[in-house]
């Protein structure tokens, strides 16, 4: 049994001398970093995370600091950006791929496996080995940079030492001293990890407009001045988009509104331009008018197939089905009058609204020819867009929904 007087001074010299708060020592370990049988532990409170130190049964002192890097975080942000034009997210598929990345990246000769896709996070647990490294090397005890078994997320630093034969004031002054070193590595590579991560993002970024010409960035410009001078509205443009297309394909490009009329116009990677109105946010008139929040998605995705609109009739959704039948009715009646072939789009992603559109094949026109392409599609959506707002507005107030 270790001594009362012992976890006194300890705690004494780390809130004393060190100036940590709330020092624990009524063993809040029931067992150490990794499953290890114990026979002391403390914690104490510092600015950031805690510092916890601890005694193993055969004579090893650890002492951890952490978490340093936020791995776990960096893997779920990249998952879920690569995931965001997804139907519906499979949140549980994305945590168990989160954490078999995380079990695969224990083993650092995976690591080169990951280097190109994962570029940001390797560089990380590199980083931490290196600064554990210099620390280890600078004080004298063996620091590690370690990345756990989930469901712990993110990296930490430990310290260790045999205290097997040393005084109780000799084991004192190394566990201070442990603790001065794996502050100064949390300081250094939280300095890193966001310096990294932006370099990363940069990277991803680049990586995915390689695949945009420059011409074609500059015809993304002249469109977004275009269209803000044809709808009065502010606009902006997307290089690259990656927004998925109404009729397949992803965006290379894309410029819309800002506000009301929004107005898309995106090229696919087949070189076909899409320009669009959209009429109505499906998803925010179930979610909010409707109160139907928690299955939202699974709604949105039965009503993009027209054989459930009936049972949907008799239901508090009966407005949407209107408002889907309307939208058919107005791109029919465009198409029949000026021979374009106007559609109703009938969202199933959550990037997606309900939009009355048409498509056009640019490859091999002229500058020019797609512009005086993209500002006709325009005007005429326009005037389709403003006949369905018109009977929108009726079936709004019919059912006492909000403008």
């Amino acid at each position: 049994m270790v001594g009362e007087d012992f976890l006194e001074k300890l705690k004494k010299h780390l809130t004393d001398d060190l100036g940590l708060r709330d020092v624990i020592t009524e063993m809040p370990r029931d067992r150490g970093f990794f499953n290890e049988k114990i026979v002391w532990s403390v914690n104490a409170e510092t600015d950031y995370e805690p510092f916890e130190a601890y005694e193993t049964t055969d004579g090893k002192i650890v002492a951890g600091y952490g978490p340093a890097a936020h791995v776990g975080n960096m893997l779920w942000d990249y998952l879920l950006d690569k995931e965001k034009y997804a139907d519906i997210l499979d949140y549980k598929a994305l945590v168990k791929e989160r954490d078999d990345l995380l079990l695969s990246l224990q083993d650092k000769s995976n690591w080169s496996k990951y280097r190109d896709e994962l570029s940001g996070v390797i560089e990380i647990l590199e980083k931490g080995d290196e600064i554990a490294r210099n620390a280890s090397a600078q004080a004298g005890i063996e620091i590690k940079h370690v990345l756990p078994t989930p469901p712990e997320k993110n990296t930490f630093f430990y310290a260790s030492f045999d205290g097997r034969g040393l005084s109780d004031d000799a084991k004192i002054e190394k566990i201070g001293k442990a603790w001065l070193v794996l502050s100064k590595a949390f300081a250094e590579i939280s300095k890193n990890e966001s310096e990294i991560l932006e370099k990363w993002k940069a990277q991803i970024q680049e990586k995915r407009k390689r695949g945009i010409l420059p011409e074609e960035e500059e015809f993304a410009k002249a469109v977004s001045e275009l269209l803000k001078s044809w709808t009065s509205t502010w606009c902006s443009y997307e290089i690259p988009s990656g927004f998925p297309g109404f009729e397949g394909g992803s965006a290379k490009w894309m410029v819309r509104t800002r506000g009301e009329p929004y107005v898309m116009v995106f090229e696919t990677e087949d070189g076909k331009i899409t320009v669009a109105y959209e009429t109505f946010h499906v998803h925010s008139s179930i979610s909010i008018d409707h109160k139907r929040g928690e299955d939202t998605d699974r709604i949105v995705m039965e009503l993009a197939n027209k054989e459930n609109w009936p049972k949907y009739k008799s239901t508090d959704l009966k407005d949407v089905i209107e408002r889907y039948e309307l939208g058919e009715e107005v791109a029919k009646k465009a198409r029949e009058i000026t021979g374009v072939e106007t559609k109703f789009f009938i969202p199933r992603k959550h990037c997606h609204d309900a939009a009355l559109y048409a498509v056009f094949d640019s490859k091999g026109m002229s500058v020019e020819k797609k512009i005086e392409m993209i500002k006709n599609l325009v005007d005429l959506l326009g005037i389709a867009y403003g006949e369905f707002k018109r009977a929108d507005e009726e079936i709004r107030a019919k059912y006492g929904l909000k403008k």
